[in-house]
């Protein structure tokens, strides 16, 4: 400690042996010195407070984005439950549905073959069934589409794939081939 008052006495002294001049030029420098102190803290200071106020404008839109994606992540979840409702009270038998339609069409089915598939990783399979029809005009097809795929509420039957074929003794007629299918709970779960 007495080498630091030594050290402002000895700084004081010399202050004191300047000419009036010398003290303005000192005195200026370290007016200067200070004031580029002074600047370079408030700099320093509000480049962190603007870094510090970016994150969090950051943060607030990040958590916008999470808070926008919850609401469509149940939104989601709703309506996968009430899928899920809809998928367990599924009460069409294909085999029932398809020749009723046709019947009432005055269509005639052969061939109903039945196949059920477990759609990957879901909880559902998939019960599908081909159907060939032969010598039919384009509005009975389009009523048999219209039969079944609006039979059920909920969509629960769809046409997967659908090939139409012009007759070549009438070109009037159809063949079609299709692959109808619905959807239930998987019986392995």
């Amino acid at each position: 400690m007495a080498s630091k008052s030594s050290g402002l006495v000895q700084a004081i002294s010399t202050f004191g042996r300047l000419s009036s001049r010398e003290r303005l030029l000192v005195g200026v420098t370290v007016l200067v010195a200070v004031l580029f102190a002074f600047t370079g803290g408030v700099l320093f200071v509000r480049g962190r407070l603007d870094k510090a106020e970016r994150r969090v404008k950051e943060r607030e839109a990040q958590l916008e984005q999470i808070l926008g994606l919850e609401s469509r992540y149940r939104q989601a979840e709703r309506e996968r439950k009430r899928d899920k409702t809809v998928l367990a009270s599924n009460s069409v038998q294909l085999f029932t549905l398809l020749p009723k339609v046709a019947q009432e069409l005055g269509l005639t089915l052969n061939d109903l073959n039945e196949r059920r598939s477990p759609l990957k990783e879901s909880g559902i399979d998939e019960i599908s069934v081909d159907v060939n029809l032969r010598q039919m005009s384009i509005d009975k097809l389009d009523a048999f589409l219209e039969k079944v795929e609006g039979a059920q509420p909920g969509g629960m039957v769809k046409v997967l794939k659908l090939k139409v074929k012009t007759r070549y003794d009438n070109a009037e007629l159809l063949d079609v081939t299709m692959k109808v299918a619905t959807y239930k709970p998987s019986e392995a779960g």
